[in-house]
């Protein structure tokens, strides 16, 4: 997997698009981060490969909400708590 930052592909983005589809994956980088990844298609992979993103981005968030429901200890609650803290924002919700 290659790596270029945003400055390089605004120069010579032509060059990019095309080293992109000979060698495949690209990650694009801003003051050292990862920002975006380009990867190569055709049209009959376009929507097998954009189901998959949005399965990854699903579990990503999946993978968030763990981690923030670990943070703040609301992971061990029960269904019985969960229901309860539903129903109590639904009560709030109405006054």
């Amino acid at each position: 997997m290659s790596t270029i930052t945003v400055s390089e592909l605004k120069r010579k983005p032509t060059k990019q698009w095309r080293e992109v589809a000979k060698t495949g994956d690209l990650v694009v980088t801003e003051q050292g981060e990862p920002v975006a990844v380009f990867l190569p298609i055709d049209a009959q992979s376009l929507e097998p490969t954009l189901s998959a993103l949005r399965s990854v981005r699903a579990l990503q968030a999946q993978a968030a909400l763990q981690e923030a429901a670990r943070r703040n200890s609301t992971h061990e609650l029960t269904m019985a708590e969960i229901d309860e803290e539903i129903a109590a924002a639904r009560r709030a919700r109405r006054k």
